[in-house]
């Protein structure tokens, strides 16, 4: 869902900046890069994700303008790299995205609000539930926090791009049930999909690289 500045009045857009602007200032503060870059493996995980995420906001379908769809990736860089490099990294790729789309950067706040904190800050925050609530072990966790999280994001993020069409854009509610919210089932699926095979992957195969997995916590003992 990438929104168009004509969608909106120039003062919204101008708060909506503000706000994602601290919530980046949030993120930034206490970034945990050392312990991303002292790790190889995360690194390399991190630029492969990156390139894949720049390809999947690239291409995206949709027929009216700002209602079209792309995978976001929000929950996977948020349990691969903790939310705060999660935010600032895709922040990264839709700023890149919109430069080569010729996207007016007025827009990046509301799009930022919608697809990274949204998502990101409801990822982060199904996880410390889960770790505090749910039994610890691999099933679980790629169950919950991969498949079913990534799915709740795409869900919340279309209840909130919704309510902000409804109410601050030209498009009627006709016009969103049919060109975007009748989408929302297949693309939670989808998010869910590949969120939870990525996931899945990594904790198998190269659990360094996820930074809010452990064998310790998780599979030894289980």
């Amino acid at each position: 869902m990438n929104l168009p500045a004509s969608l909106f009045s120039v003062d919204w857009l101008w708060l909506t900046n503000a706000l994602f602007a601290f919530f980046l200032y949030r993120a930034t503060v206490g970034m945990p890069w050392r312990k991303v870059l002292d790790n190889g493996i995360m690194v390399n995980a991190l630029v492969g994700l990156l390139l894949g995420a720049i390809v999947f906001w690239h291409f995206n379908v949709g027929i009216r303008p700002g209602l079209n769809f792309h995978i976001l990736g929000a929950t996977l860089f948020m349990l691969m790299f903790g939310w705060q490099v999660a935010t600032l990294s895709l922040t990264l790729v839709m700023t890149g995205t919109w430069i080569y789309s010729g996207i007016d950067l007025l827009t990046l706040g509301v799009n930022g609000l919608l697809m990274i904190a949204i998502p990101v800050l409801f990822s982060d925050w199904l996880l410390r539930f889960s770790k505090n609530n749910l039994p610890k072990n691999l099933f679980l966790f790629v169950l919950f926090n991969g498949f079913v999280c990534g799915a709740l994001s795409i869900f919340l993020n279309a209840v909130a791009t919704t309510l902000i069409l409804v109410f601050l854009s030209p498009y009627t509610w006709g016009e969103i049930q049919h060109h975007y919210l009748v989408a929302i089932p297949i693309l939670m699926l989808t998010e869910a999909f590949v969120t939870g095979m990525m996931i899945t992957a990594f904790t198998v195969f190269q659990p360094d690289a996820v930074m809010n997995f452990s064998d310790e916590e998780y599979i030894n003992g289980k």
